[in-house]
């Protein structure tokens, strides 16, 4: 392998170097990104950043120096205009022509924006990037009152932040439930209450209409409902970052189309991180994840093609979300079809377990019972009838049903 260049120098795309540079010692490695900052995870935005704590195990996962010792030439603030697959190379913003044996796309999403009238209004913001948080978090500080739009993961993590930070807190979320998207209805009705004994105003199957300017703040007209707000925070989802693939002449739904490897439609272009579309072999369909999990490890599978290795990525899907002093992961596919079953864990603590219609585990949802996430993962690759009685019992060992 020559040169390859990857576009977009977030999770996925470090990653993606880092684990070229293990697999070829040789291979000449460029990284563009577009933001000014060096990669960075971003799931401490919605929580640590956003409250001013200590995001742990750091957000910049590398030092600056990192880069420069594994020869991989790290370039920020270099936005990448378009791509030339007949010549082999990018053009950048500046309009400086890079060529490439192979390219990689790791350009990732961005947060969708409320399409209502009065959404351009600048007191309407968005979390997606480190200078989002900073300017987020700036205007929470003065308390203001927060309208979030949307219940799912994003949003309900903004919710409590804003909460904690000592916000008049309300949601908006125009369906029926809260993260209808990744977890059953039980397990929505527990986040909600969680929501509600914190001080969380919440109103479900409301969709925002429109966003109307007041001396002093702003009215969400929801139909039904309508809501004073001074701060409002649009946490509805992210658009894959496509632009570039799509006039290239790469084949796009919803993400960048690849095979399992992360080979995209066009000879020596790949995709890596939530802008990919990829089969995936447990969930029997094409996806595109969004999820640390995917960006964290999926990039490394595009690697390994990159370098003639036939492994592509099959890992069970699994995210996570924490609010107030709750962690909830998902794990697998917890489809609402699917009969659920409760597995109570202690105070405050629950696994609850999907089963499809052979009585197999297809899915887990763990409530603040992190420690059963390895025992669930083998329970859903297993994929055999488990006996629901001592599933539910909480003496039983989970490894011993797998």
């Amino acid at each position: 392998m020559a040169r390859v260049v990857i576009v977009g120098a977030g999770q996925a795309g470090r990653r993606c170097a880092e684990a070229l540079r293990d697999l070829d010692p040789e291979a000449e490695i460029v990284l563009l990104g577009e933001e000014p900052h060096p990669p960075y995870d971003r799931p401490p935005l919605s929580k640590a950043v956003l409250l001013g704590a200590d995001p742990g195990n750091g957000l910049f996962v590398r030092a600056p120096e990192f880069y420069a010792a594994r020869r991989i030439a790290l370039r920020t603030g270099a936005r990448v205009a378009a791509i030339e697959p007949a010549a082999g190379r990018v053009v950048t913003e500046a309009g400086e022509r890079i060529g490439y044996d192979a390219l990689v796309l790791a350009t990732g999403a961005r947060a969708r924006r409320l399409a209502v009238p009065g959404a351009e209004d600048p007191r309407v913001l968005t979390l997606r990037t480190l200078d989002d948080a900073a300017a987020l978090r700036a205007r929470l500080l003065a308390r203001p009152r927060v309208a979030v739009v949307g219940g799912g993961l994003i949003g309900l993590e903004v919710a409590a932040a804003a909460c904690r930070l000592g916000c008049a807190v309300t949601v908006l979320e125009a369906a029926e439930r809260l993260m209808a998207r990744c977890v059953p209805p039980a397990v929505s009705d527990l986040v909600a209450a969680l929501h509600r004994a914190r001080g969380v105003t919440l109103h479900l199957g409301q969709a925002l209409r429109a966003i109307e300017p007041r001396p002093g703040g702003l009215v969400l007209d929801a139909g039904a409902v309508r809501v004073e707000a001074e701060l409002v925070v649009a946490g509805i989802g992210g658009v894959p970052n496509t632009t570039l693939a799509e006039a290239a002449g790469l084949a796009v739904r919803d993400g960048i189309l690849t095979d399992a490897q992360g080979r995209s439609s066009a000879e020596g272009i790949y995709a890596a991180g939530e802008v990919a579309r990829f089969p995936h072999p447990f969930l029997g369909r094409a996806a595109r994840l969004e999820s640390w999990q995917v960006a964290q490890n999926q990039p490394a599978a595009v690697a390994r093609a990159l370098c003639g290795e036939a492994a592509p990525y099959d890992e069970i899907p699994w995210l996570w979300t924490d609010q107030f002093d709750w962690n909830l992961q998902v794990l697998g596919d917890p489809d609402p079809a699917f009969e659920l079953v409760r597995r109570p864990a202690g105070e405050g603590r629950a696994t609850f377990l999907a089963l499809d219609a052979g009585g197999r585990v297809r899915g887990a949802v763990l409530l603040n019972n992190g420690r059963e996430a390895t025992p669930c993962r083998r329970l859903i690759a297993a994929g055999k009838a488990v006996d629901r009685a001592r599933l539910a019992d909480p003496e039983v060992p989970l490894r011993q049903l797998a």
